[in-house]
């Protein structure tokens, strides 16, 4: 009998430590479950445990290799007496030189280091039953067939609430509360206004019928007739009833009214000055975010051109990371993914090929915004950059990106502790986990320098080099009005630096154009830690944005004179984006005859596509784009480029949700990716849009009153 076994196995000294440290309650539990489930007649519930366990399917040499089982079927499962219920646990699995998972149902009193015991001690192995074995097929692809766990992860779906996550929740209510104070504050304000309306006008229609001419009404203790055409009651701008507003739609005036008619005298209106907790509800009010965001107009000089090509960049990104995001964790065909997409230029709008340039874009506009910003503040060339003007450049920055950065990871914080995770929900333990340990990171924007292995809410990595480069800008307007010769010398040099450091990674680590199945998948994470996040390898776009911007704002003539050079720029350019995506593809990287010509594109590739999207902006600028100017200015793209942002800081938790509330893994095909491609681009723009009327908006208008 299975007790017997177990006694006579934990009598032996050898396992006198297992013993001490294993559950009695697991052990009980798991002892009944064992003889429900082999009893003459099998309680419903074992059934369910034991038919919950993954097993092997099909398509395994295509990468489904994974046992996930069935998390609902395990989880529903419910012991009659009370004392336990199903518990959907994962076990790491490494057969060979092959890692997968497979899924186990266990009773729910048992936790990680009670299962790795059981594993080891055989309770999955019983009688006839194989809870866990080595995969027969697996036989063919490598010579050794013993498996050992690695380690074990259980989905108990208990709410990790401590602290730190209370204090971020209490963050996320409360800007939602301020949002529906402000709204309820401003409908209440504008309904006692229309009722102060319509009682002034009765009354003074009232003292005329009844006084004639001598009917008075008084505003700040002044008396005045009511019937003078030439009182400043009748003048529009001093109309009590049309209240000043700013930019931003938000009220400058309250109204308070004390209506009586006694001898025809007018109601008395006290006209006084907002205070700071009336402006911060007129701020979080819904009716004044709303108009802001769908407004279709451009600034003066806000190189219209840009929001097209921000919001086609920011699609190119969404694109990508929802084909990164399953390929690495929730495919159930990943080789044949592997195989066809990275050499076929069809899926450059995946992973496929030289991936993410429109990163490279975005680094560009954001290079050319900061000069602009820059010189715009800089008014007086001759007294230089002041300790004021770089003081309000870096704290306009930090106000722009901060308060929606931090709401943004405090959501997603609680969304790690809160959401009831699947079967393919693990990873939102150890992102829990990376946050609470380099949250700090990520505020001061060092996160992809420091804590970059545990890093907080990963694709935050380009706010860190944004922030990192913006800071630089000072130093290129500084030179520009001292010697304009060495602050290029200087952006040459850096450029050129760039380029060396990108080649000396790339060699050194031979790291490849794009993902290929091959061994180098391995050197991911160094791809991403080493390279891809570091800002001496990604400075190129952004540096040529700045050159772009002083060029752009001391233009004082047209800088494209003829049609020859205006033709030749345009070739120059198409010929560059074609040859920068041709070459992704032709390009052999393998580990076996990597050379000198993936290092140079690699060094060479995201400066070059970013200086061929500052021609089409400068063309644009000069009215030599056509139908493409027309394009990338439409006033479609406003709204959307004003909700980027807080779309670029939701899609990844977006898809990382979808991901994660999954049981099964997904079978790639390309209808399947195009739906999910377009799902998480409309609920991510939904999504941005609610944050930027909870903390953008508002947090922008607050600056005003400070």
């Amino acid at each position: 009998m299975l007790r017997t076994w177990i006694l006579l196995v934990l009598s032996l000294p050898q396992f006198g430590t297992f013993e001490r440290n294993f559950s009695s309650k697991c052990l009980e539990d798991t002892n009944k479950f064992l003889e429900d489930l082999q009893s003459e007649t099998p309680q419903m519930y074992a059934l369910l445990m034991y038919d919950s366990i993954g097993k092997e399917g099909s398509n395994i040499l295509h990468g489904n290799i994974d046992q996930l089982g069935s998390y609902s079927e395990c989880t529903s499962a419910q012991n009659p007496s009370g004392k336990f219920s199903g518990q959907y646990c994962k076990l790491a699995i490494q057969q060979g030189k092959i890692d997968y998972s497979v899924a186990i149902c266990v009773p729910s009193s048992c936790k990680n280091e009670d299962i790795m015991m059981l594993e080891w001690l055989g309770f999955f192995k019983y009688q006839n039953m194989s809870f866990i074995s080595p995969s027969p097929v697996f036989s063919f692809l490598v010579t050794n067939n013993t498996y050992r766990v690695k380690n074990v992860f259980c989905q108990n779906n208990v709410p990790n609430v401590d602290v730190f996550v209370s204090v971020c929740m209490f963050v996320v209510i409360l800007f939602v509360i301020m949002t529906i104070s402000g709204t309820i504050f401003i409908t209440i304000k504008d309904w006692k206004r229309k009722s102060v309306g319509n009682k002034l006008k009765d009354s003074l229609s009232l003292a005329h019928k009844h006084y004639g001419t001598v009917s008075f009404y008084k505003i700040n203790g002044q008396q005045l007739q009511a019937n003078n055409p030439k009182s400043k009651f009748d003048s529009p701008e001093h109309n009590p009833m049309e209240t000043t507003e700013n930019n931003n739609g938000v009220d400058k005036r309250v109204l308070e009214c004390s209506c009586t008619a006694e001898h025809g005298i007018a109601p008395a209106i006290t006209i006084t000055s907002g205070d700071f907790f009336n402006w911060m509800l007129t701020s979080f009010a819904i009716q004044n975010s709303i108009p802001v965001l769908f407004r279709a107009k451009n600034t003066v000089r806000s190189y219209s051109v840009i929001n097209g090509i921000r919001v086609l960049s920011l699609l190119w990104i969404i694109s990508g990371h929802v084909c990164h995001f399953i390929l690495f964790n929730n495919l159930d065909n990943p080789v044949q993914w592997l195989v066809s997409v990275p050499n076929n230029v069809l899926y450059i709008f995946s992973l496929g090929g030289p991936f993410y340039l429109a990163v490279d874009s975005l680094f560009l506009i954001s290079g050319l915004l900061s000069a602009r910003t820059l010189l715009n503040m800089h008014h007086q060339p001759e007294k230089g950059l002041t300790f004021k003007i770089l003081k309000d450049y870096v704290i306009r920055r930090l106000q722009r990106i901060l308060p929606l950065y931090t709401y943004m990871m405090c959501l997603f914080i609680g969304m790690c502790s809160l959401i009831p995770w699947k079967s393919l929900g693990e990873n939102a333990k150890s992102q829990l986990d990376n946050c609470k340990r380099s949250w700090w990171t990520n505020l001061l924007f060092l996160n992809n320098f420091v804590m970059i292995e545990q890093r907080c809410m990963g694709w935050t990595w380009y706010l860190a080099n944004d922030f990192q480069f913006y800071i630089t800008t000072p130093l290129f307007v500084f030179l520009l009005y001292r010697n304009r010769l060495f602050m290029i010398a200087l952006a040459g040099f850096l450029l050129l630096t760039c380029f060396i450091a990108t080649a000396l990674i790339s060699w050194f680590f031979k790291l490849p154009i794009g993902l290929h199945f091959d061994s180098r998948l391995l050197t991911h994470e160094v791809y991403n830690v080493q390279y891809y996040t570091k800002p001496y390898c990604r400075y190129g776009p952004f540096l040529i944005g700045i050159m772009l911007g002083i060029l752009l704002h001391h233009r004082e003539t047209s800088l494209l004179k003829t049609k020859a050079s205006v033709l030749a720029g345009w070739l120059c350019c198409l010929a560059t984006m074609t040859a920068v995506i041709a070459f992704g593809y032709a390009l052999d990287d393998s580990i076996e005859y990597y050379s000198v010509l993936p290092v140079l594109y690699q060094a060479l590739h995201r400066s070059v596509w970013a200086a061929a999207v500052g021609w089409i902006i400068l063309a644009c600028e000069e009215g030599y784009a056509g139908f493409i100017q027309s394009l990338l200015s439409s006033k479609l793209w406003i709204p959307l480029a004003n909700l980027s942002y807080a779309c670029f800081l939701i899609h990844p938790a977006l898809i990382e949700l979808y991901n994660g509330l999954q049981e099964t893994l997904l079978h790639y095909t390309d209808i399947n990716m195009l739906y999910l491609f377009i799902g998480h681009t409309v609920l991510a723009h939904i999504l941005g849009l609610v944050l930027c009327i909870l903390i953008e908006n508002p947090v922008q208008m607050l600056r005003k009153y400070f």
